[in-house]
Formats: structure tokens, sequence, C-alpha cells
């Protein structure tokens, strides 16, 4: 896999030597699952086209023939059923599959009702991706066999580690570079972030938490993932939170800088 990406203004591409290559187009606003997707579906002899907004995924369609879409249900400008009914509008008429960082019956409902083919909830390990695939390109091969990654069982932890290797190294398709890469990218945003995060509005963190799960699940940053969970849950339930709960995050989030320094 490759370990790491170059982009301009959001965009990722990538273009296969195959004739018979897979079109793809990922939209992912968090950098950590657009670039980890990019990279995979590329190891799967597809031709990526990634972007990070739904705007640019309404323009990547007006210029290109794709096979199978693969869109994230929570971008910040247009996402989920309302960027494929304005598709559909504009008769583009392929295949969509949702990701989120986190899917009830009730929203895969929605995204079902708005013709989202199916709905995969992030992370999405390496043969998760190729099952996905061998479903809706049907004309293409499977590439492995070995079966999903996120379905396989975990240690059981009552105190999560900063950072786990095992279960990232495994969505990754074992390779060190490729998740070195994922984390010099997370440990970047996470440095940006740090500084904002006492005073940032309920609504602006909750969203921005929503994303870093994702990220933390390819990074392995367990312990963070937690954190960033509990608090997004209170932040759902309340509305805002007060010093402790930020100062937890806070922490967290500076323990796994460091570790990441270390890495």
């Amino acid at each position: 896999m490759a370990a790491a990406l170059s982009g301009r203004n959001g965009w990722y591409s990538y273009r296969m030597s195959k004739e018979r290559s897979a079109r793809i187009l990922v939209a992912d606003d968090d950098p950590v699952s657009l670039q980890f997707l990019v990279a995979a579906l590329r190891d799967l002899d597809s031709e990526i086209t990634g972007v990070s907004s739904g705007s640019a995924a309404l323009a990547a369609c007006q210029l290109t023939s794709f096979d199978l879409l693969l869109l994230d249900r929570r971008m910040p400008d247009l996402s989920g059923a309302p960027l494929l009914c304005e598709l559909r509008r504009r008769g583009c008429e392929v295949v969509a599959i949702a990701t989120s960082a986190e899917l009830d019956a009730t929203t895969r409902a929605e995204l079902a009702e708005a013709g989202y083919a199916d709905a995969v909830a992030k992370p999405i390990g390496i043969d998760r991706l190729d099952a996905l695939l061998a479903t809706y390109i049907p004309q293409r091969h499977r590439l492995r066999g070995n079966g999903d990654a996120d379905s396989q069982n975990r240690s059981p932890s009552t105190s999560p580690a900063v950072l786990e290797d095992s279960d990232a190294l495994t969505r990754v398709g074992g390779s060190r570079e490729t998740l070195q890469a994922l984390r010099q990218l997370f440990a970047k945003e996470l440095e940006a972030a740090l500084p904002r995060i006492a005073a940032m509005p309920a609504t602006e963190l909750g969203d921005w938490l929503h994303r870093l799960r994702a990220s933390c699940r390819y990074c392995g940053a367990a312990q963070l993932g937690e954190v960033a969970e509990r608090v997004e849950l209170e932040l759902k339930l309340e509305g805002s939170r007060g010093d402790l709960e930020r100062n937890a995050l806070i922490d967290a989030i500076s323990a796994t800088v460091s570790a990441l320094s270390k890495n």
C-alpha cells in the first residue's frame, strides 16, 4: 500500500495502469479517513479520485464517469441524503455507498430512502472494501479472502493504551509504512486543534469529535477514541460541557500527540 499521498486543494487522484480498473469517487472531510480509503482502494486495483467536500464531489461527477461513489454521510457543506439527491438531479445514476463514523437503524433507513445502495460504518478494513467492490462492481474479481478485519474479535481491555498497533495494522493491510504516514497526518491535525479545544463552540466540537473518532480507529489511538466518544455523547445529551470534560479531552489529545511523536 502507498505510504504517502499527495494532494492539491483537497483532491487526491491516482491512475492505475490496467485498462479495466474500476473508477471510484471517495468523498470524506476527515483527512485520515480520506487518505486511508484512497490508498486502500488503490491497492485493490481501482482508479481513485478523492475529495474532501460535497461540492467537490459534485464537481468531480461532472468531469468523470465513475463506477462507484463512496460518500461520507456528514460533511460541512453537503453530504448524506441531500448530496445524493443533488447528484441524481444532475443525472448521476452511479451506485452510491454512504460511510459514517456511526450508523443506527434510523440513519440507515434515511440513507436507503435517499437512494444509497449501502451504508458502512468507519473505520472500513481493506477486506471489507474489497467485499463492497465485489458486490457493487460485479465485473471485478475479489483480491482477498481473509474476512473483514473489523469483524475479528478484539482483546478485552478495561484500560485502552494510548496507541495500539495490532488493530490499526490489520485495518491498513499490515503495512507499518502506511500506518506511520496516517499517524503523521493525524498528529498534525491534533496539534492544530489542541489550542482551540477549550474555547470551541459545542456544535463545532461535536462535529470535530465525530470525524476524530474514525481517525482514532484507523491510527490505533484507542484511549483518545474512547474519550472522544464519551464527550461527543455528552454533547448530544446536554448541548455543552464544563471544564472537567474538556480538560479530560485535552489531556487525552496531549497524551496521544506525545505518543505519536515517539512512534
